[in-house]
C-alpha cells in the first residue's frame, strides 16, 4: 500500500475527531462535555495533525514519470516541394500539342489554370557561385614544435 493513501486516512480521522470535539462544545450532550480551553486545544491540535498528515502524504506520493521523449516520425502527408531559385530552374522542353480546330459552333474553351508555385516562409537557399564551388578550400597546416636538445 503506498504511504500517502495512509497518510490521507490519518488526516480523515483527525479531521473527522476535531468535528466531534466541535460539536460536543458547541451542543451540550448529557456526559460528554468538554471544557472551553481543553475543547479549543483537542481541536486545534487535531486540526493541525489532519493538515500536516495531508501535507506530507501529498509531498510523498510517486510521481508520474515521463517517458523520454523519441522524435516522431514525420508525417505522411506529402513533403512541401522544394522551390529553386529562378536563375537555376529550366523550363521544360516544348511540347507540341495536336488539337482539333474547334468547329465553328462550338463554344469556345475555357482558359487554362495557371499553376503557381507555392512561396516557402524562409528564404530559400542561394546557390554558390560558380567561382566558390570550383575552388577548393586549403585546410590550414599546424606547425611542429622543434625538440629540445
Amino acid at each position: 500500500m503506498r504511504s500517502d493513501y495512509a497518510l490521507y486516512g490519518v488526516a480523515i480521522i483527525c479531521f473527522i475527531i476535531a468535528i466531534i470535539a466541535g460539536a460536543l462544545m458547541a451542543y451540550s450532550i448529557q456526559g460528554y462535555t468538554l471544557s472551553g480551553a481543553l475543547g479549543i486545544s483537542m481541536i486545534t491540535i487535531f486540526v493541525v495533525l489532519g493538515i500536516i498528515s495531508t501535507t506530507v502524504g501529498y509531498s510523498t506520493r510517486p510521481r508520474a514519470i515521463m517517458p523520454p521523449t523519441q522524435p516522431t516520425p514525420a508525417s505522411t502527408a506529402a513533403p512541401a516541394p522544394k522551390i529553386l531559385p529562378p536563375s537555376v530552374t529550366t523550363p521544360p522542353p516544348p511540347t507540341e500539342e495536336v488539337t482539333p480546330e474547334p468547329s465553328p459552333t462550338a463554344p469556345p474553351a475555357p482558359p487554362q489554370p495557371v499553376e503557381t508555385a507555392v512561396t516557402p516562409l524562409t528564404e530559400p537557399e542561394r546557390p554558390m557561385e560558380v567561382a566558390e564551388a570550383e575552388q577548393p578550400k586549403e585546410k590550414p597546416t599546424r606547425r611542429r614544435r622543434k625538440k629540445a636538445q
